[in-house]
């Protein structure tokens, strides 16, 4: 009779033992993650356009800020330039040429960064339309596509 008890009550404990659940939690910060790829963009950025970024810029971006202060050509919201009305054909030549410039360094950042080349575009222009100094009167694109001169 004691063995059946001991060996009913060594069955109670050890399925009770059995039933014991572990709950682990995982944290996931997707923000720190964003921001990190942000930042390594915005770096990269600054490394490609520097002589963009000068308040007196050399070579072709020279040429680009001259394109821009006579207001023949406006920066849309994907970073490129759109030529605007009253453009001359040398004009739109120097849009098209930049915009490859430009797209072919926004591609590789996106690579280089692991993401989308449109993430790169928009972090661009959003820097550059920061840059514009107000009253100069050089046209931009919005977020939403609507043209605004600063």
């Amino acid at each position: 009779m004691n063995k059946s008890l001991v060996l009913t009550t060594l069955t109670a404990v050890l399925a009770t033992c059995a039933c014991i659940s572990v709950k682990t939690e995982s944290e996931i910060k997707p923000i720190h993650i964003t921001m990190d790829v942000n930042l390594k963009v915005d770096r990269e950025l600054d490394r490609a356009f520097a002589d963009e970024s000068r308040p007196q810029p050399t070579g072709d971006f020279a040429e680009v800020k001259a394109l821009l202060d006579r207001k023949a050509a406006g920066i849309t919201n994907a970073a490129l330039l759109e030529a605007r009305p009253g453009a001359t054909d040398d004009d739109k030549i120097l849009v098209a040429e930049s915009n490859a410039r430009r797209l072919k360094r926004f591609r590789e950042i996106a690579q280089s960064s692991g993401v989308g080349i449109e993430t790169v575009q928009k972090r661009y222009a959003k820097k550059m339309q920061a840059r514009i100094s107000a009253g100069s009167g050089v046209w931009y694109q919005d977020d939403d596509g609507s043209w605004k001169q600063k």
